[in-house]
């Protein structure tokens, strides 16, 4: 008899599994999206602080008169992969003897894109009439170097919105990190066009100074300033 009590002691009743059970259900339920929320605040800070290095390294870059190709003493900006010494600098195939930027935040895809902290990035840089084109080599001869002295623009979206991040940044070159508030663009189905958050301008030009603070920008959606 007493060997028979000891083997009901030692285990569990099914009403105490069952309560087990929720009470894991439920700090599964608060601890997993609080989890999620935790990492999406930490990609978007890092992607601002990533907008900021590349809007540093353009001014850099600008200022040290690195590429002036139609030799008129107006210095261009540059793609991710000149700035990161990645790639050769436009019409000269020259590459920085330092790099201004870190190889991942540079590391293009065939389409001008890098992914980096659960966000897609693209910089763009102008064309003669003001259109923002893709930062590649193949785009060298596209690019303007009389426009591209003046403007260029950087967007970072979710790879997947609600999940890796909840809004679209945006930066060029005043300086100044906007963001949308709300997520609205994600991965490669929904792209932002290169002058999202511009005023003044259609949405795939980039050839403006006026930012839509507070406002809404050339893709329609509201923007606010990233402080």
């Amino acid at each position: 008899m007493r060997t028979q009590e000891l083997h009901r002691d030692a285990g569990f009743t099914l009403i105490e599994m069952l309560i087990v059970t929720s009470l894991v259900g439920i700090l599964a339920g608060v601890a997993v999206p609080n989890l999620m929320s935790s990492r999406v605040t930490a990609n978007e800070a890092a992607v601002i602080a990533t907008l900021r290095a590349i809007s540093t390294a353009q001014y850099q870059f600008q200022s040290a008169g690195e590429l002036d190709l139609n030799r008129d003493a107006g210095f261009e900006y540059g793609t991710l992969g000149e700035l990161a010494a990645l790639d050769g600098l436009r019409g000269s195939g020259r590459v920085l003897t330092r790099n201004l930027l870190s190889a991942p935040v540079a590391a293009v895809d065939a389409t001008g894109v890098v992914t980096n902290h659960g966000f897609r990035f693209c910089l763009y840089l102008p064309d003669a009439a003001g259109v923002g084109v893709a930062g590649l080599p193949s785009n060298a001869a596209t690019i303007d170097p009389v426009q591209s002295r003046l403007y260029w623009s950087c967007l970072a979206w979710p790879i997947t919105a609600g999940t890796s991040g909840n809004t679209t940044f945006f930066v060029n070159q005043q300086g100044q990190v906007l963001k949308t508030r709300d997520a609205g663009y994600s991965g490669s189905t929904s792209v932002p066009p290169a002058g999202a958050g511009l005023v003044g301008v259609p949405a795939n030009q980039i050839n403006s100074q006026t930012l839509a603070v507070d406002g809404v920008g050339a893709d329609g959606r509201n923007w606010v300033a990233v402080h």
